[in-house]
């Protein structure tokens, strides 16, 4: 076996024996026994607590992480920068105040979240995509922190003394939820295996590529709104979830490679088994309350990203 395929199926087996202990372990918690006794109709009693609370929470964290790990991926492939990210660069806070904002002043209507995320995460990309930024890597990331500071700040001020009523996080999740975003991030994550070749090809320099007729511009647009696409359905169902983008895929070049028909499958598998391990962590380390993802995961991710820039430095962050 080659270490690629080790590494899918070391990351396959972790998936399926973390779902199994977050099927189990809760306010109440349930052995393998009773679990089997759940799927096979001879315990009722626990049906609800299995199928309707918790596998629920186990489905979207498995498709949210997988798609913020791509989206990550695919973010640092576009601006050549190991340290690029949907939540660092300020699209997802983008997005979290355009759901606030239209929140307060529009009717409710079909997809509201979504489509105001993604409203949002266009904003922040208009502002953040020109010419300088995407040539120089640490400018990219001072003006996206910057962004994300700037738009977290206004929510905190339209918020103040305002119940809005928004449902973020994990806790509480129903299934009509879940099947919008399993459906809609699956379409995503197809586009994402379909457009990795796209990745590869921008590790050229732009005059490189244009000398043999590759449409470079069109290339990153497209993987930009792919970006935005991934990021706006993840915000809108669970609200922001930092640094995924960035701790999956600099893990994963360190063990499957550098090639993106090979690190977006194994990003998307990682990141989902990731935010999985995450998530059952807030819910059980505090019984009978819980931590929610986000804060776990910039604990987390926070240090993360400062080792990465001591280790690598501002010239060792453009990614290949």
């Amino acid at each position: 076996m080659t270490k690629e395929s080790i590494a899918y199926s070391l990351v396959c087996v972790f998936i399926l024996i973390t779902t199994i202990i977050s099927l189990m372990v809760g306010t109440t918690f349930i052995s393998v026994q009773q679990l089997w006794q759940v799927f096979s109709a001879q315990r009722p009693d626990l049906l609800a607590t299995v199928l309707d609370f918790r596998l629920p929470r186990i489905v979207a964290a498995l498709i949210a992480g997988g798609m913020l790990a791509s989206a990550g991926a695919l973010s640092q492939a576009v601006f050549r920068n190991r340290l690029a990210d949907p939540t660092i660069l300020g699209v997802t806070s983008a997005g979290e105040l355009m759901m606030l904002l239209g929140g307060m002043i529009l009717p409710a209507f079909g997809l509201q979240k979504f489509m105001l995320a993604l409203i949002g995460g266009v904003i922040a990309f208009a502002l953040l995509a020109n010419r300088q930024t995407m040539q120089h890597p640490y400018q990219l990331i001072i003006v996206g922190v910057a962004l994300n500071l700037t738009f977290t700040g206004l929510q905190q001020l339209f918020t103040k003394g305002i119940n809005v009523g928004n449902n973020i996080g994990f806790n509480g999740l129903t299934w009509s939820t879940v099947w919008v975003l399993l459906i809609s991030g699956c379409i995503g994550l197809v586009a994402v295996l379909l457009l990795a070749p796209w990745a590869n090809d921008l590790k050229l320099p732009d005059d490189q590529l244009a000398t043999v007729g590759v449409p470079v511009l069109a290339m990153r647009l497209g993987l930009l709104a792919l970006v935005i696409y991934l990021s706006a359905d993840v915000t809108s169902a669970v609200g922001t979830l930092p640094f995924i983008g960035i701790i999956v895929p600099n893990i994963a070049r360190r063990i499957v490679g550098y090639d993106y028909q090979t690190l977006l499958p194994f990003s998307m598998l990682s990141g989902g088994w990731l935010l999985l391990v995450i998530d059952t962590i807030g819910r059980t380390v505090i019984l009978p309350s819980e931590i929610s993802a986000a804060v776990l995961l910039a604990v987390i991710g926070g240090p993360f990203l400062v080792y990465l820039v001591q280790r690598e430095g501002f010239h060792g962050i453009t990614s290949r």
